[in-house]
């Protein structure tokens, strides 16, 4: 698979991230059992054979299950751990958010015991904590870049100002990723304030940033027949997307989740899908989403059917 650099990092992943949140099933530790192991390895070698290199954590996915489960995926993959760029996540808690220096130095060493690794490769700060100075979060991951346990840093969910905020206190090391929300359903990255959006893929444009974008497929609402639930407006909006990417999909010979991928894949920020699945041939199937190429006007056909205007 293609391969980029994260950031202004040395890091080099996939085009395509592999989403963990899923990795275990369940969110019940009492659950994990053996089926759950082979089902999670399955899904991990079929990322491995995608060409795939980027699998992304956090430290409550599957209530810690999912960073456990992956320890037995690394033991069934000899050689793997040096093949693979591993990203997990903290500072999300039952009912609030810490990014405490006390609490992320915690978080880290919990999730590498989970994992089972001496290092992680990207460290995310999984949402912005009003209550925690900036300054105190920088200082812990500096503290852990400095003793080898993270060899970069990023964050997730943060808007352009919270970014900027952190990084000013991060000396020379930079913040390489920040992991968002977006697909055709979700526009915001992409505009500036004036027409409702955040502008943090211009900033990451601006920043040598990567966007790891999550919810890529809009929480599969791209690819199933499920409908939105008491709003019309955004209900017509999914209906002309499926359309569009209906029509695309015979003109490519892909799916419809491929070509919502792929639109993703287009843009100049160098967006990196973080689909997540822990079905093999899902994963398969989004992996080939980087062979394809879209034609501008058909990128194009696609943004004005989620704006739902056509281009002035």
């Amino acid at each position: 698979m293609i391969a980029q650099n994260v950031g202004s990092s040395t890091l080099r992943v996939s085009r395509i991230a592999l989403g963990c949140m899923q990795m275990s099933g369940t969110w019940n530790p009492q659950e994990v059992g053996l089926e759950n192991v082979k089902k999670a390895i399955a899904a991990f070698e079929s990322a491995l054979q995608s060409g795939i290199t980027l699998f992304d954590h956090a430290d409550f996915y599957g209530a810690t299950t999912c960073e456990s489960i992956f320890k037995d995926c690394l033991k069934a993959v000899p050689g793997a751990r040096e093949q693979i760029v591993i990203a997990t996540k903290c500072g999300v808690r039952s009912g609030f958010y810490d990014l405490s220096q006390k609490h992320i130095e915690y978080s880290i060493y919990k999730s590498l015991d989970r994992l089972g690794i001496q290092y992680v490769d990207l460290y995310q700060m999984h949402r912005p904590d009003p209550l925690t100075h900036p300054e105190e979060t920088a200082a812990a991951l500096k503290k852990l870049v400095a003793d080898g346990v993270v060899r970069h840093v990023g964050v997730s969910n943060y808007c352009p100002e919270q970014f900027r905020a952190l990084q000013a206190y991060m000396g020379d090391i930079p913040l390489v990723s920040n992991q968002i929300s977006i697909s055709l359903m979700r526009l915001a990255p992409i505009y500036e304030s004036w027409e409702g959006g955040d502008g943090i893929l211009d900033q990451c444009m601006a920043q040598n940033v990567t966007p790891l974008a999550y919810s890529a497929l809009a929480k599969n609402l791209l690819t199933s027949t499920d409908g939105v639930s008491g709003d019309g407006s955004k209900e017509k909006i999914l209906q002309a997307v499926r359309t569009e990417l209906k029509v695309q999909s015979i003109k490519y010979g892909a799916t419809p989740g491929q070509i919502a991928l792929a639109w993703l894949l287009a843009h100049p920020a160098g967006i990196v899908p973080v689909v997540g699945s822990n079905n093999p041939q899902h994963i398969s199937e989004a992996s080939q989403a980087v062979d394809i190429s879209l034609e501008r006007e058909d990128w194009y056909k696609l943004w004005t059917a989620a704006w739902g205007r056509g281009v002035p």
